[in-house]
Parts: C-alpha cells; sequence; structure tokens
C-alpha cells in the first residue's frame, strides 16, 4: 500500500495553519500565515506541520515567554535520559520502591539544571547532597556506588568517581590536622561521589573538638567543590537525625534525603533466590517455607540486618548442606545433591531465637 500525500492550494494551507494555531489557543496568527509562499505553488501538509512547529517555538520565546527571547534552542541536544546500565541494575534491585523514587527525582532534577546550562539560561544551581537513611544490611552503600555512575552516565558528574570514607580517615588524631584529610578526601572524589558512612560517628562524644573541626571543614568543603562533588551522608535514621540537628549549616546543605525501608520477608526471599542464582545453587521446593518463617521470626529482632542476614543464613546453609553431603555414605551424591539446598539446611540462628523488639502487622500466606 503506497500512500501519498495531496498537496494543498494556498488558500486551503491558510485554513490548516490558521487551525493548528487554534488547536494550541492562538487566535492571532498573522505571522504565520505571512510564511506561505504566494507564488500560486502547492504546498503538502507534511510542510505546513514542520513551518509550524518551528513558527511556534519562536512564538512562545517572542510573544508567551518574552524573556528567552535571546535563547536559541539546540533541538539536537534536547535527547532521552541517558540510563545505562546502572540504571537497570538499581531498577532491577529487590524492594526499595521508595528510595527508587527519590532517586529518580534526583536525577530528574540534576538533568534539568544541566538543561538549563544548555540552552544559556542562567539559574543557580541548588544544592546537590544527600542523606541516605537505614537500618543495617538495607543497600545503602551498593545505590550509592550505582547512583554515581548513573550521574557519570547521564554526563551530571564528569568522573563518577567514588570515594568511601568514615571517621578513621576523616578526624585525625591531632587538632588541625582534620582539615588537611577533607580537603585531601575532597580532591580525590573531584568529579565523582563522596560517600560518608555512619557520619554521626563524626562527632560522637567529640563536641567542640575533634568532630566539630571535621564537620566545619566538611561543610566548607561542600561549598568550594558545590559543582563537581556531591557528598552522601549515611547511617542509621535516630542517629542521623541527631547528627544532622546537630548542625543547622549541614542540614541547610542537603537537598536530597532517601530512606531505604526494611525489606519484609517475601523480599528477603527473593534476595536468597539471587545468592543462590550467583552462585549456581538451587533452592529445593520446601524451602520457601521454611525461610519465610525464619525472616518473619528474624525481622522483630533489633538488631536484624536485612540483606546481610540473608547474605549470613545462605553462607551457613551451604556450610550445613556440605556437612550433609559428606556424611551421605549409602550412595555417591549427584550434580543435583550438590547444588541443591534444602529446608532443613536453614536454620534461625540462636540469638534471633527470642525477639527484642514488638513486631509491626502481621503476614498472611
Amino acid at each position: 500500500v503506497v500512500l501519498r500525500e495531496k498537496a494543498m492550494t494556498v488558500d486551503s494551507a491558510k485554513d490548516y495553519l490558521e487551525c493548528l494555531a487554534l488547536g494550541d489557543n492562538i487566535t492571532s496568527a498573522a505571522s504565520l500565515i505571512s510564511m506561505i509562499p504566494e507564488d500560486g505553488e502547492r504546498i503538502f501538509p507534511s510542510e505546513l506541520t514542520d513551518l509550524y512547529e518551528k513558527w511556534l517555538s519562536k512564538h512562545i520565546c517572542e510573544e508567551v515567554y518574552p524573556q528567552y527571547r535571546e535563547i536559541e534552542i539546540n533541538e539536537d541536544a534536547i535527547d532521552e535520559v541517558v540510563e545505562g546500565s546502572a540504571h537497570t541494575r538499581l531498577m532491577d534491585m529487590v524492594g526499595l520502591s521508595e528510595a527508587k523514587k527519590t532517586l529518580q527525582s534526583a536525577l530528574d532534577f540534576h538533568i534539568m539544571q544541566k538543561r538549563y546550562s544548555e540552552f544559556g539560561l542562567k539559574i543557580k544551581a541548588g544544592s546537590r547532597h544527600m542523606v541516605f537513611t537505614g537500618n543495617p544490611g538495607s543497600a545503602k552503600t551498593t545505590v550509592a556506588r550505582l547512583f554515581a555512575q548513573i550521574l557519570k552516565d547521564n554526563g551530571i558528574l564528569t568522573g563518577g568517581r567514588f570515594i568511601e570514607a568514615g571517621r578513621y580517615n576523616i578526624v585525625d588524631m591531632y587538632l588541625g590536622g582534620t582539615a588537611p584529610r577533607v580537603h585531601r578526601l575532597f580532591e580525590q572524589a573531584s568529579g565523582g561521589v563522596l560517600f560518608i558512612d555512619e557520619a554521626y560517628s563524626l562527632i560522637d562524644g567529640e563536641r567542640g573538638l575533634y568532630g566539630d573541626e571535621a564537620i566545619n571543614s566538611i561543610v566548607q568543603e561542600m561549598e568550594n567543590h558545590r559543582d563537581d562533588v556531591i557528598v552522601i551522608f549515611a547511617g542509621y535514621p535516630d542517629k542521623m537525625k541527631r547528627f544532622l540537628d546537630c548542625n543547622p549549616g549541614l542540614r541547610s546543605r542537603i537537598a536530597f534525603h532517601v530512606h531505604f525501608d526494611d525489606y519484609n520477608s517475601d523480599e528477603l526471599f527473593r534476595i536468597l533466590q539471587l545468592f543462590a542464582k550467583e552462585q549456581k545453587m538451587a533452592l529445593a521446593p520446601d524451602v520457601e517455607d521454611k525461610v519465610i518463617q525464619i525472616f518473619d521470626q528474624a525481622r522483630t529482632h533489633s538488631d536484624f540486618g536485612n540483606g546481610r542476614f540473608v547474605r549470613n543464613l545462605f553462607e551457613q546453609a551451604q556450610m550445613r548442606q556440605s556437612t550433609r553431603i559428606v556424611s551421605m555414605k549409602r550412595r555417591r551424591p549427584s550434580k543435583k545433591d550438590v547444588t541443591t539446598l534444602v529446608a532443613d539446611d536453614f536454620f534461625l540462628p540462636e540469638e534471633y531465637a527470642e525477639s527484642e523488639r514488638r513486631p509491626i502487622g502481621f503476614r498472611m500466606r
């Protein structure tokens, strides 16, 4: 089937363009109509549509938003978000729905800041620093690494370097020695992300001494490197709140607060399946019910470690499987035997046998 456009006369072309303008609530389009050649040539609708789109862009800049009159739009620069493999890996991670939403909003914000610059708009960029809060094993560090790569993939950061730091390499043993350490860390992280884990440890028991020197130095470097370093402070929710409350200058420089919820039992089982897949192991059908009960009990414990707990549970199951396989004397174990974990390989660790915090809600199966 061959579809051919039907050429239009000049009068028909004028009516066609006026209809397009009315569709965008534009009642005065004299300058648009004047762009139609008056030499009697026939014009095709596709040509008129292109003509209208160019006129509309100019009309918006000059008439609707005259402050953008001097802006020349480079249509080639308007592209889609370059997601990359890091973005895919982040979105494919188990759970973390609220954290993913906040991070996507942060990415959209950074991309718009980049767009403003490309279009020559003099818009003051806001703060880009972040706080990650969550209980142990909630993937804060893993997500921070992926987000650093995502920022690089989208041209937000030039280097995409990920520098991880803690009290041990920030606070010096002598007064006056912390500021140079902080400066070196920011220089190393130039064009990337500086991730400060358990940030509250910087001031624990050190107010007025080394802790204040550390925070004041970090705040100063955050301002000095606001265009080329993004700082992510991470830690447990309650302690991070107290950490930010003790320094209003630091809190005012935090743009995004990303909270990592604890995983529920179903999500923990999916993480266990991923660990098994990475090790080329299989889980027997009876494993799910057994480990779900384990997760339901462990999650009520005050020291529950989320993903870390799952990893430890998996490694302990592998050790029990080894003992079970080696002790098989009736027959030689098959490949299926040595690559399959069964329910009897999984046990609740003794330290989780009694709950230390009240469970929230209930679970139906």
